[in-house]
């Protein structure tokens, strides 16, 4: 195994982000998708492996289009919010319809813009599974949570008009385990919504993904993802259970001065373990999934990526770019990048010279660019 490795610093970058954040200004944000593609061909040209490196080939005249089109969508979409929430919701309803169309559109142009040592990625998706996935699933959880909705509001009603004064005691004991009940299943039906997108949305982005010719795919599971959420909850509880347990009766009880700082302190050491359970829950996944990827039947990967590290980095760069006024941003994105590169490992042990030299002789259409790009974030990458 062979990690990548990422050669730029943030010196370097920076001289680029502040080029890119005065040119966006001074043309009204016009700029921003020549920017795009300056940062992300910074980041790209500076991604090694095995003395190769990656190369991003769009132009900020192909993201102009996408660019135009967001930025109408937004006018609209604030031009019918002032007409009344009704127009605001059928504007809401029309742009859901149209957004699988645009994942998939989007992650068609980005893998093709995209090439490693002269051969290009694809992405061969079907539309219908993107709207499936992006479409079919929340308008099932919509559905069911509609369902659980209707069920509290006719048993609660029954219940109320089934107390009695010398059962009251008594019904309102079953309201509350109602109650909990229905709450607990809600959080259980979310987090179980949110791994089956989970693995749906990877699964679509990776196995309809190819390098050349040589195809990526994963084998993942949905209960995977669920058991790593679940975990992430019971982590949750810590620091509610030492609030409710600790800190309120400690206040409540005249125990503790200063409540500014106690509030303060409870205020970044929540923000801190946030973000440690958000690293929880990314380098777990993403470990799950890279060791279950494969590409042409030959390469594996591998995530050495910990939660701890990624949390510092995470909180130490909100510090950073908090006491510069964000001038640190570029050092910050630097660190991420080192970070995330140097724990993703890739087989080599197949003789990689040599198969990156036959998909060098495999290149063919696939490397043909769009001439127009809908360049949007699907959040479905590691």
């Amino acid at each position: 195994m062979e990690s990548l490795k990422f050669t730029g610093s943030g010196s370097e970058y920076f001289k680029i982000w502040i080029v890119n954040i005065l040119l966006t200004i001074m043309t009204v944000g016009f700029y921003y998708p020549w920017a795009k593609v300056r940062n992300r061909r910074y980041f790209y040209a500076n991604t090694i492996l095995a003395n190769r490196n990656f190369e991003y080939h769009a132009t900020g005249l192909q993201l102009l289009l996408g660019f135009i089109i967001g930025l109408v969508l937004f006018v609209i979409y604030t031009f019918v919010t002032k007409l009344g929430p009704q127009f605001a919701g059928v504007f809401m309803f029309l742009f859901m319809l149209i957004l699988p169309w645009l994942v998939w559109r989007s992650l068609m142009f980005n893998m093709k813009m995209t090439s490693f040592s002269n051969v290009h990625f694809s992405f061969r998706g079907a539309l219908g599974q993107s709207y499936k996935i992006f479409l079919g699933y929340p308008a099932l959880l919509f559905t069911v949570f509609m369902l659980i909705g209707v069920g509290i509001s006719v048993l609660i009603p029954l219940l109320q008009e089934a107390r009695m004064a010398e059962f009251a005691r008594t019904t309102e004991l079953i309201m509350i385990g109602v109650g909990l009940l229905f709450g607990l299943l809600f959080m259980l039906a979310y987090l179980y919504f949110f791994a089956i997108m989970k693995k749906a949305t990877t699964e679509y982005t990776l196995s309809n993904s190819y390098y050349g010719q040589g195809k990526f795919d994963t084998d993942i599971e949905t209960k995977k993802f669920f058991i790593i959420m679940l975990k992430a909850v019971g982590l949750a509880m810590i620091p509610v259970g030492f609030i409710a347990g600790v800190v309120i009766p400690m206040l409540s009880g005249g125990m503790v001065g200063g409540f500014e700082i106690l509030f303060m302190v409870l205020y970044f050491g929540f923000i801190f373990f946030m973000m440690l359970l958000a690293s929880y829950v990314v380098t777990r996944e993403r470990k799950y999934v890279y060791e279950n990827t494969i590409l042409d039947n030959k390469i594996g990967f591998e995530s050495t990526l910990r939660a701890r590290d990624l949390a510092w980095v995470m909180v130490s760069n909100l510090f950073l770019i908090m006491v510069t006024f964000g001038l640190a941003f570029p050092w910050a994105k630097v660190r991420v990048a080192n970070l995330m590169l140097e724990n993703t490992l890739v087989d080599t042990s197949i003789g990689f010279d040599e198969y990156l030299s036959q998909k060098q002789n495999e290149v063919s259409s696939i490397g043909d660019q769009i001439g127009e790009a809908f360049d949007i974030d699907v959040g479905v990458a590691f």
